[in-house]
């Protein structure tokens, strides 16, 4: 970014410029959760830059939060946790408590598992920009926390995370229309990450996709991984 008034050579993030401090774009001093998970999902190139900005990347936390409980949901769901409780009542607690701590290492675990993949195919940017771009790349995942579990618990009720008998059997067509809702999602936050990773790393998109991918694969590994330890609890 060239100073309109000195013509100095400054970082596209830099907000006033290195030789003559004159203002180059306007201060972000903080993000508004429910504007800019909006935006991100309408115009995310343009938002992931002002993140990029943001002296505080506000609520990236709370989406790392939601972000674990989804994950918590999925696992319950995947590895047939639900056979461990009585009730729907008993299970959405413990999935709850679970998920709080899954968004805690997360935002530990993901975030520097994504930091390391970003270096390694040469992006620059600093880790608090890392983990707000993981952040609100989730949005979307939340949004299933939001709109589609509440619509799968009434539909399966306990049967969404069991197997005697499979959802799928009750209700097949609302099953494939669910969990392929779940999956877009899912791929329309790893498409934001590719996008976050290319406007804030300032890297080609094909690197910032590989750089998604690998964190991915690394960190649902880890999920697999652990989760035997977790079913080892009930």
């Amino acid at each position: 970014m060239q100073c309109l008034i000195c013509k100095e050579e400054n970082d596209e993030f830099a907000v006033t410029c290195r030789s003559c401090k004159a203002f180059l774009q306007n201060r972000v001093p903080n993000l508004d959760l429910f504007k800019t998970a909006w935006k991100v999902l309408e115009s995310p190139r343009k938002v992931f830059h002002t993140i990029a900005l943001a002296e505080h990347k506000n609520y990236s936390f709370v989406l790392f939060l939601l972000f674990g409980i989804a994950l918590s949901f999925t696992g319950f769901w995947l590895f047939q946790w639900g056979t461990y409780f009585t009730t729907l009542l008993d299970l959405l607690p413990v999935a709850v408590g679970l998920g709080l701590v899954l968004g805690l290492l997360s935002t530990l675990l993901l975030t520097a598992i994504y930091h390391l993949s970003v270096k390694m195919v040469g992006g620059s940017n600093s880790l608090r920009n890392s983990w707000a771009t993981l952040a609100y790349a989730t949005t979307p995942i939340a949004l299933t926390l939001i709109l589609l579990l509440p619509i799968e618990l009434m539909t399966f009720g306990m049967y969404l995370f069991t197997s005697n008998p499979h959802p799928y059997t009750l209700k097949p067509l609302s099953y494939v229309v669910l969990t392929g809702l779940d999956a877009v999602f899912v791929l329309w936050s790893l498409g934001l990450v590719s996008v976050g990773t290319m406007v804030v790393h300032r890297i080609p998109m094909v690197r910032a996709g590989l750089a998604t991918l690998m964190t991915f694969v690394i960190f649902g590994g880890a999920f697999l991984w652990g989760a035997p330890y977790v079913t080892a609890l009930w």
